[in-house]
């Protein structure tokens, strides 16, 4: 019978039992895990990284304007310019022609803060504008695009911000009944193609639409698109743009005649759903006031608010409107607008998107029309370019929860600093109309609308001017300009590998 070996109680004793294979791998194992543990002590003692993302200024911005379109009758001008704010200092704004071809115009320069530049497009369309600026220039920049016709079928005026190219909007209004043409305005700026599809709504629901679909717009190109030849027969209509790939600049024109006889025209800016929707400015009086609504993804219940010069008031049954799933609601807004321009706010149980049409000329006057569709909200300066004597320039805003003060400023190019200023406050649920001061003859100058304290505020313009057939108006949002912009912080995670 063997006897099993003592411990080892000496080095030759413990050399002996490491000889032996079941302690070898034992201890192998062991070695093991204590490397492993080395290892895991080594991945866990990386000290910990703030993850949140910074907030930078923004090193360039650019400003798609589609609209260029021109006849004989119709002229359309595009203005950019660059306000003197604090900290807009250094850096590069142009307002280019969107081409790749080496007989484009050269790029119109602006140097320094206070300057505009403008393209105007007389009996020839002409290519749709890019604004682009650098540095700190970006953060007081700010683009305009306005078409006039005086006579004929195409009398009215329009007027929108050229705006950020997106991927995902909404275009409320215009419709595709006889004597209406409605188009949609697609800018892909990018070096790459770019894929869009247009999903139109009526009144009855989304409308099968298949030319809408997988519209391909090739690098540096301009597309518009008839609405007549995607859906005929809406008496109103909702677009909804949405990107395969790449990202597109958005405008609507929307045209009305009966025959040679002129019923307006008008421009109509993107916008998106929400459960809270502000329109700062719908004018007064008007002949009449048309509420478009859509909800795009269920059945919703929206309350409207008019936003007065002496409070909120909510017009007689219009407290609830019931909203069907992705049908175009229209409501009657012409009663309670019978005194004085106000804003409106929309409250929803579900995203909703809308744009007020409003229509004048009565008697002997030629008619016209225009659209105000739902507005961002101003959290930084807005500025509106190309403001010029001989047309009424009027800037609504509207508070619609709680006291706002803002601060309007006039820039004049060639003077250094504002020429005129005015602070205003806007009493909660209520709007201020100021009527802007302009002595320039050229469309040169431009005002800049400040959130100063106080509740949200929502801005908007209204263009008059006045005719020998009757007025014409053009209504448009005031946008935000984007000084900064988040930028998440890139976090090496330390490998699990063991040297």
């Amino acid at each position: 019978m063997t006897t099993p070996d003592p411990a080892p109680t000496t080095v030759a004793g413990l050399l002996r039992a490491l000889r032996r294979p079941a302690v070898t791998v034992a201890v192998a194992a062991v070695s093991m895990l204590a490397v492993v543990g080395v290892g895991q002590t080594r991945v866990t003692a990386v000290p910990p990284v703030d993850d949140a993302p910074r907030v930078e200024p923004v090193a360039s911005t650019t400003l798609v304007c589609p609209v260029t379109t021109a006849t004989s009758a119709l002229i359309s001008t595009v203005i950019a310019g660059v306000a003197e704010l604090d900290g807009v200092s250094t850096g590069v704004a142009t307002l280019a022609d969107l081409t790749t071809r080496t007989a484009a115009s050269d790029p119109l320069l602006i140097s320094k803060p206070g300057q505009t530049v403008a393209r105007v497009f007389r009996e020839k369309s002409g290519p749709a504008q890019l604004a682009r600026a650098t540095g700190s220039f970006a953060a007081g920049f700010g683009a305009d695009q306005v078409i006039r016709s005086g006579v004929g079928a195409t009398r009215g005026l329009g007027a929108a911000p050229c705006s950020r190219p997106v991927t995902d909007t909404w275009l409320v209004g215009g419709g595709t009944t006889v004597g209406r043409l409605t188009q949609v305005l697609l800018v892909n700026d990018d070096d790459s193609p770019a894929q869009v599809d247009l999903l139109v709504y009526g009144p009855k629901g989304p409308v099968d639409a298949p030319g809408g679909a997988g519209i391909v717009l090739p690098a540096s190109s301009r597309r518009q698109v008839r609405l007549d030849t995607l859906a005929p027969g809406l008496a109103v209509a909702a677009v909804h743009v949405v990107t395969r790939n790449g990202r597109v600049g958005v405008t609507g024109l929307d045209q009305q005649s009966n025959g040679l006889i002129p019923l307006g025209m008008s421009l109509l800016p993107p916008t998106t759903p929400s459960t809270t929707v502000v329109i700062p400015n719908i004018p007064a009086p008007v002949r009449t006031a048309r509420l478009s609504l859509i909800s795009p993804d269920g059945d919703a219940s929206a309350s409207l608010t008019l936003l007065t010069g002496d409070g909120p008031i909510v017009p007689s049954g219009l407290a609830q409107v019931v909203l069907p799933a992705g049908r175009v609601v229209t409501v009657d807004l012409t009663p309670a607008l019978v005194h004085s321009a106000s804003g409106l706010r929309i409250t929803s149980t579900a995203p909703v998107a809308g744009a007020v049409e409003v229509r004048t000329g009565d008697g002997t006057d030629l008619k016209e029309m225009d659209s105000a569709a739902g507005t961002p909200l101003l959290n930084a300066p807005g500025i509106v370019a190309g403001l010029r004597r001989g047309i009424t320039h009027r800037i609504d805003v509207a508070a619609p929860t709680a006291q706002a003060v803002v601060r309007m400023e006039l820039y004049v190019p060639g003077t250094t600093g504002a020429v005129w200023a005015q602070s205003v406050t806007v009493p909660g649920g209520a709007t201020r109309r100021i009527v802007v001061p302009v002595t320039t003859l050229a469309a040169s100058s431009f005002v800049v609308v400040t959130p100063v304290s106080g509740g949200p505020v929502y801005a908007g313009r209204e263009v008059s001017e006045a005719g020998a057939r009757g007025p014409m108006i053009a209504l448009a949002p005031i946008y935000p300009t984007r000084a900064t912009t988040s930028v998440p912080v890139a976090v090496s995670v330390p490998g699990s590998s063991v040297r």
